[in-house]
């Protein structure tokens, strides 16, 4: 009986351990969701529909590659870059549906320009 209760303490245990990692991984997620948009908001002068349409795009960007990450069974280096760059595609061709011409234009130099500043290695631990 004694086993018996120390088991289910650890379950119950382990339980609101996860439970407790996965909210705050979802509270960090929303809190860059959040400040993405501010930034883009700032950025790109947003107007009120399409700042929630950006931050919808970013959530569910995040939970995707957040899938790609939790993936059983890991997915390889290769795999999962060419799996990301296939969101980040998906995600480039929704933002082009929300933004004006001049926006999308905006936001594309500014992501090409975070991509720049990447040192040469990380560029090729990337590419892998």
């Amino acid at each position: 009986m004694r086993t018996l209760m120390m088991i289910s303490a650890l379950a119950l245990l382990s339980a609101t351990t996860v439970t407790a990692q996965e909210t705050k991984t979802d509270m960090l997620d929303q809190a860059w969701v959040s400040l993405n948009t501010e930034k883009l908001n700032l950025e790109l002068g947003l107007d009120d529909a399409q700042q929630a349409k950006v931050e919808d795009i970013a959530e569910v960007y995040v939970k995707k590659h957040e899938a790609l990450v939790d993936h059983v069974p890991a997915l390889t280096e290769k795999e999962m870059s060419a799996q990301t760059a296939t969101l980040m595609k998906e995600r480039d061709s929704d933002m082009k549906a929300v933004l004006t011409a001049e926006q999308y234009a905006k936001w594309d130099k500014m992501r090409q320009k975070g991509t720049s500043e990447l040192t040469e290695k990380k560029k090729e631990e990337l590419k892998h």
